[in-house]
């Protein structure tokens, strides 16, 4: 059964290889089927696809218009429940940047946008204006000996499958960026559309929660509204919060950044890591869609998670960063850019307050063992907003 999911990867990998839009019905038709009910969340806020033709956009717009994707299907992680199957596999994305006179117009254009009277960012303070322009330019102006230069940037990506009339079926996918660093990208403030996108989100899985049906529904809501409760409960031991929700002798747990945890150990420190990192997490468990196959239900939603950071405490942690960029095997030019990109960073970041809330995605695989329902597979992931050169460590310049 293994090399049968093994051969929807190879399918998956083939038609972004071959990006050619009139073969989409054919990939559709081997990956698919259009009566059924599947769910598909991109990289970017507010990427939601629900529905055969909203994915088929998706994979359309990727081919079009995204970097060179390619799956490492050597490091899959496979996990088989009979007709149910779960594949996270790492892949990268190959992007190009260059610094012809072009480029830097059409930022110079993105720039003037934040004087002009009738734009959204013409109505950001100064202070959130200087610092957001001061940003960009930290990622266009970092000038290597070449025009072009191409980097590989991490990707995860995530299926549940059935199988139906003798054939593997995809019934959810996720494409993620991990996130490097201490701080995601997109936050909810009044100053972005991230609360717009996050809304939409919102009324895009309220009209797509009634066509799935799943008979274990108001059970599994049961365990995530409990699990919401109690996940950030500092009174409630993390080893115990281990035991009751999650399969503890061979689970599938993934954090935002690169880090995956297959035991109780790992599962107790990923905890305490997201106890550490956020004040409270609102998982929305009332609009979460959740889907069935014989004994394994799978669900995805989403969140925010919120922390407050004093200003003092922002500048700390960029000057810790910074003293670890010195001690990088990189060299000495890259790790000016890297300490240009943690400023510009922490500057645009502490420019909109000490209150960050951010959204989050939130999949995950549950099975009933011992009478309770349990986490076989979980991921948070989050949203992404800009391909920028340098922006993160999770790109490798060729």
């Amino acid at each position: 059964m293994k090399k049968e999911l093994i051969e929807v990867l190879h399918i998956f990998q083939q038609g972004y290889v071959e990006r050619d839009c009139k073969k989409i019905d054919a990939f559709m038709g081997k990956l698919f089927d259009k009566d059924e009910d599947v769910v598909a969340v991109g990289t970017s806020s507010g990427e939601w696809c629900l529905g055969y033709d909203e994915i088929k956009d998706l994979f359309l717009s990727d081919w079009e218009d995204w970097g060179d994707v390619r799956i490492n299907s050597d490091k899959a992680n496979i996990m088989e429940f009979g007709n149910t199957a779960l594949i996270y596999t790492p892949g990268t994305v190959k992007y190009s940047f260059n610094s012809k006179s072009e480029t830097y117009t059409r930022y110079l254009g993105y720039i003037k946008d934040y004087f002009n009277e009738d734009s959204d960012d013409n109505k950001k303070t100064d202070k959130i204006k200087l610092s957001e322009i001061n940003w960009t330019l930290s990622h266009l102006l970092t000038q290597r000996d070449t025009i072009q230069r191409e980097y590989l940037w991490d990707l995860r990506i995530s299926f549940v499958l059935i199988k139906k009339d003798a054939r593997w079926i995809i019934k959810h996918m996720q494409f993620s960026f991990p996130v490097a660093g201490y701080l995601p990208e997109v936050r909810i403030d009044n100053y972005s559309d991230a609360l717009d996108d996050f809304n939409e989100e919102t009324k895009q899985i309220e009209e797509y929660y009634e066509k799935i049906k799943c008979s274990y529904r108001e059970e599994i809501l049961r365990v995530l509204q409990n699990f919401n409760n109690e996940y950030l409960d500092k009174s409630k031991e993390v080893g115990i919060i281990a035991s009751k929700y999650f399969d503890v002798n061979n689970p599938l747990i993934l954090n935002a950044d690169n880090c995956i945890y297959t035991n109780k150990k790992g599962i107790e420190e990923f905890i305490e890591n997201h106890r550490a990192c956020y004040d409270e997490i609102e998982l929305d468990y009332k609009n979460c869609l959740v889907s069935s196959n014989e004994n394994l239900v799978w669900i995805v939603t989403h969140g925010t998670m919120k922390k407050s950071i004093s200003e003092k405490e922002s500048l700390e942690n960029t000057i810790n960063t910074i003293k670890s960029i010195f001690i990088n095997d990189i060299e000495d030019r890259e790790k000016l850019f890297r300490i240009r990109r943690s400023i510009a960073g922490v500057f645009k970041e502490t420019a909109k307050g000490e209150d960050y809330v951010w959204p989050f995605r939130f999949e995950a695989a549950l099975s009933r063992e011992n009478g309770k329902w349990v986490f076989k597979y979980l991921q948070f992931s989050l949203p992404f907003y800009y391909i920028l050169e340098e922006k993160t460590d999770a790109a490798k310049l060729l």
